[in-house]
């Protein structure tokens, strides 16, 4: 189930980003896009968004130091994104510079909405122990 999870919301994630950094990308070029070329770019970040989703099991791995399995996911996810990128001819219209820079804001904000929920998460379970207790 847990990996079911991860898919979900991988695939969510990246459809999201994919409609965002497609609309302005099409807004600042003052561009069109055709319908088989929206579809190809949504089948290419549903398989990217479900890949990384898949890579975050990294996290589950208890042996491995946090700081090893944020740079193995980090480095695997961008040489996901390069790939995506590169079947979606991505570098035709952007740099891979600008490429890189997107998934690093998006990785951040990703993070940061994670670190949130895992606080909320604790609080509750501090809070049920704590009702335990009394």
């Amino acid at each position: 189930m847990r990996i079911l999870s991860m898919m979900i919301i991988g695939l969510l994630i990246s459809l999201s980003s994919s409609y965002v950094l497609v609309t302005l990308s099409i807004i600042s070029k003052n561009t069109v896009v055709t319908g088989p070329e929206l579809l190809e770019q949504i089948i290419i970040a549903a398989i990217l968004g479900i890949v990384i989703g898949l890579l975050s099991l990294i996290f589950e791995l208890e042996r491995l130091l946090f700081t090893i399995q944020l740079t193995l996911h980090f480095s695997a996810v961008t040489l996901c994104v390069f790939t995506a990128g590169y079947f979606g001819r991505w570098f035709e219209h952007s740099s891979i510079f600008y490429v890189f820079i997107s998934e690093i804001i998006i990785y951040f904000i990703v993070w940061c909405i994670l670190y949130v929920l895992q606080k909320i998460d604790i609080q509750e379970i501090n809070n049920a122990i704590q009702k335990r207790k009394d």
